[in-house]
């Protein structure tokens, strides 16, 4: 039994096979691809469930050890405002620039319900993290995960590689999952970010971690009520972020 994927062209499906190969020799355990057709991904079926909130902590750990392995192998040396050419991979987008304008655009729509940064903190927050130690973004969101039956997860989806700074998809994780499930059990969050930094070469601290939950509020705003998000950051954050 095989489950495939279409894309909307030769590329995209040629993109995301080099980024399951990658994130693969990065450790993390990815159903195996069986064939590359023209505009479609045949990969074997993995039995199983979405993530819940209470994989969190086991998901953290996968993360930190994947963002790990890829940064010694081959982000080291990577700014995290330029892009990074990889051979067998090609372009890893920077961090910045995309997201700094599309954050710009929707905060000053006023597309964001009760956002924590003006738009100027906002683009600060995204700017800063120029120099920081570079790992990579996945989108980290529960649909991306599978829980097999014997509890083993299985990383699914390779359509998004973006460098960025350690702590940033963990971040995309907590926030979808809570938007997925609502609001997430009291001390999960900080479990999960210290099963993340148990294994990070670069650990994330509590209050930078925060800083990316916000930034993914204002990105993820727009799918509110689609894509199996039920509720909206804003009446999930914890209270001392609210402004």
């Amino acid at each position: 039994m095989t489950f495939t994927k279409d894309y909307p062209g030769p590329e995209s499906a040629a993109r995301a096979a080099t980024h399951h190969a990658w994130l693969e020799r990065t450790g993390l355990p990815v159903p195996r691809l069986i064939a590359l057709h023209a505009r479609a991904l045949e990969f074997e079926h993995v039995p199983g469930r979405h993530a819940t909130p209470g994989d969190l902590p086991a998901i953290a750990r996968l993360l930190g050890r994947a963002h790990t392995a890829a940064h010694h192998r081959h982000l080291s040396l990577a700014r995290l405002d330029n892009d990074l050419v990889l051979p067998d991979v090609g372009v890893l987008p920077s961090f910045t620039a995309v997201r700094a304008a599309r954050v710009r655009q929707l905060l000053e729509t006023g597309a964001v319900p009760d956002p924590a940064f003006t738009t100027d903190q906002a683009v600060e927050r995204i700017h800063s993290a120029a120099t920081e130690p570079a790992a990579f973004y996945k989108d980290a969101n529960p649909r991306n995960f599978l829980v097999t039956p014997h509890g083993e997860i299985t990383i699914v989806d390779f359509d998004d590689l973006t460098l960025a700074p350690f702590g940033y998809d963990m971040a995309k994780l907590l926030v979808t999952t809570a938007m997925t499930h609502g609001p997430l059990p009291a001390g999960l969050t900080t479990e999960a970010l210290s099963a993340y930094n148990d294994t990070a070469a670069h650990p994330c601290s509590p209050e930078r971690l925060a800083d990316w939950m916000e930034i993914h509020h204002i990105l993820t705003s727009p799918y509110t009520g689609r894509n199996g998000y039920a509720h909206s950051w804003h009446t999930l954050r914890p209270a001392e972020r609210n402004p």
